[in-house]
């Protein structure tokens, strides 16, 4: 989403070279500038396509149950490695250099199909490949055959990384053997293995968050009966939330940190700043704000907030007011508590600012949050003390977030464990 422009004709007047809308960049000459190599490249794409697929795969939410399947083609052959592995993206990269590489990718599909089609033996093709391809550790060849010509497309949204073209195909084939490292086999063949565990135990054997998702997405996880193809949107906030979980279940028994540690990291016009405070349970307060003239915050009249928060048990009910960032940002405290071996209570703030107009997904909130946990800035014996530390560095006043942080606005949080339990 990016700021509507009060004066109608202000992009005409503009044409992306004055920044009248108060960006520092144009968002519309971003695509545009993305679309260019694949427009030079298109012509080579008429009615097929051999070369590789990275091992991923995009699953549709759309007309749920029933919904779109297919695996990744890339017009960029160079970046294949990469190019959907968000986790070996660079935090140096630009927003203009993420859209260009996303918008090299293509995503192959077919008819609708029910999401239980996992457990028919005439189970489609292209169903059984992308299956197959996304269990792999590095690319696949595939020989895919179009319906019709592709079309230009980008797409954006604020779970998954920008998304290239969709093109819709008539056959597919490998073309080359997919190369599967045996602890991910040995999982995806035990029907007998719960989801939740085979999440965790593909976690500790260091697959990747994105990794996990896609492979819980293709319905490769589970008890046989219960496996099914789980929107991509979907897949990621799921495992991110398993993986939390059971982190936290394991930090619970290890002493709390000593002091209140801060730290501090900016990506993409996206600020963070997450404070550890010496507590004997766990507590996560997570905001998200949007700054005066931001994406979702147009009207700039007042900072627009939105917060949610867990205790020492978990939450009963999702995030709905942070959603996906909540269990990403989360996942990555997490992590950094399990490698201090501690435990605290937890106050994750994130500012946006109007340069990040184009969502990227949130992988950057992952990212982001375990590039800022690398290394504390500063530590302190009080909790007065490190927010005034904080405060000064903040673009919206600390007094917006108190009226909404359960950790700022009670005594002790050893009074609100006990008062919530």
């Amino acid at each position: 989403m990016v700021k509507a422009p009060t004066d109608e004709k202000l992009c005409l007047r503009c044409k992306g070279g004055k920044y009248l809308c108060g960006l520092t960049y144009c968002p519309i000459l971003i695509r545009t500038k993305a679309l260019i190599p694949v427009r030079k490249l298109l012509p080579k794409l008429k009615s097929s396509y051999f070369g590789p697929s990275p091992p991923s795969l995009f699953v549709g939410r759309y007309g749920y149950p029933d919904v779109r399947i297919g695996p990744m083609g890339a017009i960029d052959w160079d970046n294949i490695t990469i190019i959907d592995e968000p986790d070996l993206w660079k935090t140096g990269m630009t927003l203009q250099e993420i859209v260009s590489l996303r918008a090299k990718l293509f995503r192959f599909m077919g008819d609708p199909v029910n999401i239980k089609w996992i457990s028919d033996p005439k189970i489609p093709k292209l169903l059984e490949i992308t299956r197959e391809q996304v269990q792999a550790s590095s690319p696949v060849d595939l020989e895919v055959k179009f319906s019709k010509k592709p079309q230009l497309n980008l797409s954006f949204n604020q779970f998954t990384q920008p998304m290239g073209a969709r093109v819709n195909i008539d056959s597919i084939e490998l073309a080359s053997s997919p190369k599967i490292n045996f602890k991910i086999e040995r999982i995806v063949s035990d029907t007998d293995l719960h989801a939740t565990s085979a999440i965790n135990s593909l976690y500790s054997d260091k697959s990747s968050v994105t990794q996990i998702s896609r492979i819980f997405s293709a319905g490769l996880l589970g008890t046989n009966k219960r496996r099914k193809f789980v929107p991509t949107r979907w897949s990621i906030t799921a495992v991110d939330d398993t993986i939390g979980n059971n982190i936290r279940n394991i930090i619970k028994d290890f002493p709390e940190v000593q002091d209140y540690t801060i730290y501090y990291n900016s990506y993409l016009d996206n600020d963070f700043w997450i404070l550890f405070l010496p507590e004997r349970n766990w507590f996560f307060d997570y905001h998200e704000a949007w700054k005066q003239e931001s994406a979702w915050n147009l009207t700039g009249e007042t900072p627009s907030i939105s917060s949610d928060y867990e205790g020492a048990f978990g939450r009963k009910t999702y995030a709905s007011n942070t959603v996906g960032g909540y269990y990403a940002a989360r996942l990555a405290v997490l992590e950094r508590l399990f490698k201090l071996k501690r435990k605290a209570a937890v106050l994750a703030i994130r500012e946006v600012g109007k340069g990040y107009a184009i969502p990227l997904g949130v992988w950057q909130v992952r990212e982001n949050v375990r590039q800022a946990l690398k290394q504390p800035i500063r530590s302190f014996t009080d909790l007065n003390a490190a927010l005034d530390f904080i405060s000064p560095n903040l673009t919206i006043p600390m007094q917006y977030y108190r009226r909404k942080s359960p950790i700022l606005n009670q005594k002790t949080l050893n009074e609100f464990f006990y008062r919530n339990k």
